[in-house]
């Protein structure tokens, strides 16, 4: 289990980063009540971005008021805004809130149970800033180590490759690359060039996203959203990516199975599906 640090009560020099003539990228970052995590996510950011300035903004899903409270009254660093909702108003519909706050040209969208490594967002800011074609980056994601949740060589193995890129299969589900592999396997290492990217980090441009209508609300709480922002980008003539040297650990579900948070997977397949099934490519044989 991810241990909660003291980030939040230091002071530090980031606070340069809330001007907007400096920042590089706004950070959107969705919480429900994990912050022994969130405070983990934060405590890496600074490395994460190197020499990019950066603003925080924290959209609070409904977390229950007396905790949220403690946590963010100890927040004294001004490059992070905090947004608070009286409910959980889902993924999608948070990082709409935090884009519409921001100004920068890039835009993070970063789950609160992703822990980068250093420099992981730099390198995905170079690559989009060196490519007028890349619409969308993403980063490889590994399981933990270890974590609260059940965990065995099936489910989270630990260590091993939980995000390398998002597919479709036959059927048009949504997969991802090489969950469960090894992170250093010849295979997962050649992937570049992908089909979508996961929301739970995702760097996109801010005009992009706009043109695209900003990610689909009526996902509710979420999945589907990020896969179908990616088939927008492509179709809008922009190309998505992996970038290898940006990687990070997932809790994944750290928030939905420890609060039973129920997704509306196969309603919002058929979203997905009614939206895209002229389109919608089989790309799950690309990268093998």
């Amino acid at each position: 289990m991810a241990r909660k640090r003291n980030h939040t009560k230091q002071k530090t020099s980031e606070s340069k980063h809330l001007t907007p003539k400096l920042v590089d990228v706004d950070i959107v970052i969705p919480v429900h009540q994990r912050f022994d995590l969130l405070s983990e996510c934060l405590e890496a950011i600074p490395a994460a971005a190197g020499k990019f300035n950066y603003r925080i903004i924290i959209v609070d899903n409904g977390s229950p008021k007396e905790v949220a409270d403690s946590f963010y009254s100890e927040i004294n660093d001004v490059s992070i805004r905090v947004i608070r909702n009286p409910e959980n108003m889902g993924f999608p519909r948070a990082i709409n809130q935090g884009y519409n706050r921001g100004f920068s040209p890039l835009v993070f969208f970063l789950n609160d149970d992703v822990i980068m490594y250093p420099n992981s967002l730099e390198h995905m800011i170079d690559e989009i800033r060196n490519d007028k074609k890349l619409g969308v980056v993403g980063m490889k994601l590994l399981f933990p180590e270890t974590t609260d949740l059940q965990q065995n060589e099936h489910n989270r193995p630990a260590g091993k490759i939980q995000h390398v890129g998002l597919a479709t299969n036959i059927r048009a589900d949504v997969v991802h690359n090489f969950i469960g592999w090894s992170q250093d396997n010849p295979k997962v290492l050649a992937v570049r060039d992908v089909y979508g990217v996961t929301g739970a980090a995702m760097l996109t441009r801010r005009t992009l996203f706009h043109a695209a209508g900003k990610f689909l609300e009526a996902y509710g709480l979420g999945t589907y959203e990020d896969m179908d922002y990616c088939l927008t980008v492509r179709k809008l003539g922009y190309n998505i990516i992996v970038d290898q040297d940006a990687v990070g650990i997932h809790y994944t579900g750290a928030t939905a199975e420890t609060y039973k948070l129920g997704y509306p997977l196969p309603t919002n397949r058929m979203i997905f599906l009614q939206r895209w099934q002229n389109e919608v490519q089989w790309s799950d044989w690309w990268n093998l």
